[in-house]
């Protein structure tokens, strides 16, 4: 009976009591290729729109929204925040937060944003983390503190305990203890706390008889930290509320949605409330009641046993870190049910969705997938420049709880307006492929007219709003994020290892990559993101598997083996999630109640991968949970630990063994760079019942020509989608080959494709393609490219001369003759240069060959931010016209953007490498006039400002003191070399 009772303890401590409903799939209306050509509002990026100091123009606040949905964002966040940064005081102070005048102002943009169509959020409090002036004490953020004194007996004591110095304020007696020490302060071996409660009198003084000896009496107490919101804007400080208090949590969004709601219905563009990062001073976290509820929860008092918190070493050092594990563990789950559970509770009662950066950004407590997962959308933040990554950690959360949508705080930083769309890019699909779904970007600061250009802007962040440079030049990368975002929103994520990362708190989620621009900042076993061990050896993981991470909750509550009638030991969530194996942490301890459930899985068939624990992670039920432990880790690994070791329908390997475990069960790597190897190419993969989606991605800065192999079944049939542009084309060149698709992929640098595979009816398609005399067949070839297969043409693009031939699925073949396409006209001379007027630099410049504009002279050009235009004449020989060739105007190196037009007509809007239009149909015989608007960011803008301080401004910013006039001018303008180039097209008969 004791044993039945204490295995019904152990198991309630790791399932979670609060879990968010599992959200339905999208069921917007049209079909997955019209959302990919026409993304639906939900699938589009949202923006922080800081409200510096509560500061707000209503009449700009409606601009601001009307641009947002004319570049094709979601909506935005409201974020009423302090300055932070405004050292010159140049932002005027705004009306307290939700009271009646922002309020109003709230309401102005709510009801514009719904005459929109867009969607709004709000912060949960002036700054961060929640609180606000409506907060008590008794509501407020608490911790727990002693004082200490030590005492020689045996002898009388009558005076006051030990009190914690800078007491302030209410405080709660939590015990009163004495330890019995040596002449260095330091606990006797085998000794045992005191309780001197019963001692303490009502006059507050401490009447005790000192047994003999020496002794040190410790005094805890639970009192308020003071801490208050960490940057409010100036009317709206308060402090922060105790997140382990359901009550507080109460009141505090009971205050905010009282006032908001006014009694009346849910605006209708407000559709969620956020939580920052978790950024409480570290503490020892306490909250009245704690004691109790630790006691009900693990069967043991915790009271004698707080002298571990406060350093004093008494009893073994592992039972130490067991009561410390479980006391940690107890604040987590405090923490997620009675404020992170709790208030998506609340929020959604009122028709609103939580989004919450729970994770372990700031000064984590929590097993953040729990806390991520009680939230409606998980939320995690990747910076620009910096490690702080965790995007992984949101997205794992989201799988195993069933959440469509992974939001992340998006390229946060401190780069100050120096990068431009294809940097966005390069980082937004780093994101991507961790299982970014909803990038929301840090930050689109709220700037009225009087601000000036650049304007207000928030410390930190992009400041990507209606005062960047390349603001209206912007729709084609919030189109491309909004098609990513609507893909990898499709089914379910495909992963063949779950990750199970342990029970301590805090538990983390290591990033998965990094800003390549960072050195990585920590050890390879440690997460570049904190510094923190890695959980597991994820770097086992053989290439070409995908994984999530799991915790104790999910584990015991929801974790099944795929049915027994199939066999083949998948291990399945209610998520709609699948998993082919389960690896533990490379460690001696481990939940039981995980344990158990991991025990009965294997006997049901599934597959795990780890070391043999020894012992129980935790203090309850010591010592016997011990001897549980081991018992059940006999029968999962057996007498040999180096070998795979059967244990009913299920199999246990080592640690060391995970890429064995997946080749013995047949499982083959997900998707494979076949040829060249060289290449490394970042992707993910989605599932829906009727298509198997793949996101793959080039980052670098050279191009990539790869043989990539996807594992679908041989008789689905591939293509393209290009989020660039919304295109959707068949695949013309592939092979079925060992249960893989193998796909030809020419990826320009930082390009990305989704390859899409569906079941449907055959088509013929090039299954061998290249040089005449090759050695082997092969798709991949850099010097030609299939444009499409007919039923009886092949057309195809080269870059070089050559005799090539191809073989398709069905025996049709073709040779295709190239002869070298005349050499590339070079456009280096003649160009005209305009600047805007009143810029600071002069109207117009004649060129005598390409440069950056930090080499022009005057020197007043060189500091230029803003749109300037290049005109120039070209004459194309009239034999280029006459079909055999694609004309492409390369540009060479932009920064940052180029809009192109080719007499008097668009060629397009070019805002990543490589800077290249098809200008075919556009030319003419003869001279054409070529004109190109090149656009930079504000950086230099800034310096030139402060390299002339005599001079009048031409830029208005109270981030002035992040710049220096000595730093760095960053290139800008049309640096060429532009070339119009002949690239051969051929029409050939199939045979």
């Amino acid at each position: 009976m004791l044993r039945s009772a204490r295995r019904r303890l152990l198991d309630a401590l790791v399932v979670g009591l609060v879990t968010a409903p599992v959200l339905a799939q999208d069921s917007s209306a049209g079909s997955l290729e019209a959302g990919f050509r026409e993304p639906p509002l939900a699938a589009r990026p949202m923006v922080l729109w800081p409200w510096l100091n509560g500061h707000v123009d209503r009449a700009q606040l409606t601009q601001e929204l009307e641009e947002m949905r004319a570049k094709g964002l979601r909506g935005a966040l409201i974020w009423d925040i302090g300055s932070l940064a405004d050292p010159d005081h140049v932002i005027p102070s705004g009306p307290a937060f939700l009271g009646p005048e922002s309020l109003a102002s709230i309401h102005h943009a709510l009801d514009e944003a719904a005459r929109l169509g867009l969607e709004l959020g709000l912060v949960a409090s002036s700054s961060w983390n929640a609180g606000g002036p409506w907060i008590e004490p008794a509501d407020a953020s608490k911790e727990l503190r002693f004082a200490a004194r030590r005492v020689t007996g045996p002898a009388a004591f009558d005076d006051a305990p030990p009190r914690p110095d800078n007491l302030s304020g209410p405080f709660d007696e939590v015990a009163l203890l004495a330890v019995a020490t040596d002449d260095q302060g330091r606990a006797r071996p085998g000794s045992e706390p005191l309780d001197l409660s019963a001692a303490l009198g009502a006059d507050g003084r401490l009447h005790w008889q000192i047994p003999a000896g020496d002794w040190t009496i410790l005094r805890f107490v639970c009192c308020g930290t003071g801490q208050r919101l960490v940057c409010p804007s100036p009317q709206s400080s308060g402090l922060l509320v105790d997140h382990l208090s359901r009550a507080a949590t109460d009141r505090h969004f009971e205050v905010m949605l009282d006032r908001l709601f006014a009694g009346g219905e849910r605006p209708a563009a407000l559709t969620h409330m956020m939580l920052d990062s978790f950024e409480v001073w570290p503490r020892t976290d306490w909250t009245p009641g704690f004691a109790g509820v630790f006691a009900t929860t693990y069967g043991y008092d915790p009271l004698p046993h707080l002298p571990a918190l406060a350093g004093v070493e008494i009893g073994t050092a592992e039972l130490r870190a067991r009561f410390e594990h479980d006391y940690r563990a107890l604040v987590s789950r405090l923490m997620i049910e009675n404020h992170y559970g709790r208030a998506a509770e609340l929020l959604a009662a009122r028709g609103l969705e939580l989004v919450a950066e729970a994770g372990h950004g700031g000064y984590p407590r929590v097993d953040a997938l729990w806390a991520l997962g009680v939230a409606h959308v998980p939320m995690g933040e990747f910076w620009n420049g910096k490690q702080f990554w965790v995007t992984k950690e949101a997205a794992s959360a989201a799988h195993i709880y069933g959440r469509r949508d992974v939001a992340a705080e998006a390229m946060t930083g401190w780069r100050h307006w120096r990068d431009g769309p294809a940097e966005y890019k390069r980082l937004c699909d780093i994101a991507f492929c961790a299982g970014l779904t909803r990038p929301v970007f840090h930050t689109f600061a709220h700037n009225p007219p009087s601000a000036g250009k650049p304007g207000f802007a928030y410390h930190a962040g992009e400041h990507f709003n209606v005062n960047s440079t390349w603001w209206e030049q912007s729709g084609p990368l919030l189109r491309y994020l909004a098609r990513c975002s609507h893909m990898l929103r499709q089914g379910d994520f495909v992963a063949d290892v779950c990750f199970y990362y342990g029970d301590d708190a805090p538990g983390i989620v290591p990033s998965r990559r990094i800003d390549p621009k960072v050195a990585p900042p920590h050890g390879e076993l440690e997460c570049q993101h904190c510094g923190r061990p890695m959980p597991n050896r994820v770097d086992r993981l053989p290439p070409g598997h995908d994984f999530d991470y799991v915790n104790s909750d999910v584990i015991v509550r929801d974790m099944q083996v795929r049915d027994m009638q199939v066999r083949d030991g998948r291990l399945t969530l209610s998520s709609g999630m699948e998993y082919r194996l389960i690896a533990i942490p490379d460690r001696d301890d481990i939940a039981l109640p995980v344990l158990r459930k991991l025990e009965q899985l294997v006997r049901d068939g599934a597959t795990l991968v780890g070391r043999r624990p020894q012992r129980s992670s935790s203090l309850a039920g010591y010592p016997e949970c011990d001897a549980e432990v081991q018992r059940l880790a006999g029968l999962l690994w057996g007498e040999d630990d180096r070998s795979a070791h059967q244990h009913g329908r299920g199999r246990v390997y080592a640690a060391e063994a995970l890429g064995s475990a997946l080749q013995e069960l047949g499982v083959e790597p997900d998707f494979r760079v076949d040829a060249p190897a060289a290449h490394e190419l970042d992707w993910i993969h989605r599932r829906t019942p009727t298509a198997e989606i793949y996101f793959v991605v080039n980052g670098s800065d050279q191009p990539a020509h790869a043989e990539c192999s996807f594992r679908v079944p041989a008789t689905w049939q591939p293509s393209l989608w290009s989020p660039d542009d919304g295109s959707i084309t068949p695949c013309p060149t592939w092979r079925a080959d060992g249960g893989r698709i193998h796909v030809p992929l020419q990826l320009q640098p930082l390009a990305s494709v989704f390859v899409v595979f569906r079941d449907g009816a055959p088509r013929d398609h090039v299954v061998d393609l290249g040089p005449v005399g090759r050695t082997a067949p092969h798709l991949a070839d850099p010097d030609i490219e299939v444009l499409a297969l007919g039923p009886d043409r092949l057309r195809a693009r080269a870059r070089t001369a050559g005799t090539f031939t191809m073989r398709s699925a069905r025996g049709r073949s073709a040779t295709v003759d190239v002869a070298a396409p005349p050499a590339g006209l070079a456009v280096e001379s003649g160009w005209q240069l305009r600047f805007p007027v009143q810029s600071g630099a002069p109207e117009s410049i004649e060129l005598r060959s390409l440069c950056s504009w930090t080499e022009l002279e005057p020197a007043d050009a060189r500091y230029f931010a803003g749109t300037a235009t290049y005109r120039t004449d070209v004459d194309i020989p009239p034999d280029w016209l006459d079909g055999r060739f694609a004309l492409e105007l390369d540009l060479g190196t932009v920064a940052e953007i180029a809009a192109v037009s080719v007499n008097g007509d668009a060629a397009g809007l070019l805002w990543k490498p490589p800077f290249r239009a098809d200008v075919t149909h556009l030319l003419r015989p003869g001279v054409n006039r070529l004109e190109i608007r090149v656009t930079n960011v504000w950086h230099n803008r800034i310096v030139g400002d402060l390299r002339s301080p005599d001079a009048p401004p031409h830029v208005s910013t109270n981030l002035l003191g992040r710049f220096r006039a000595d730093l760095e001018l960053l290139p800008s303008g049309l640096l060429g070399p532009v070339v119009v180039r002949p690239v051969a097209v051929v029409d050939v008969p199939l045979k």
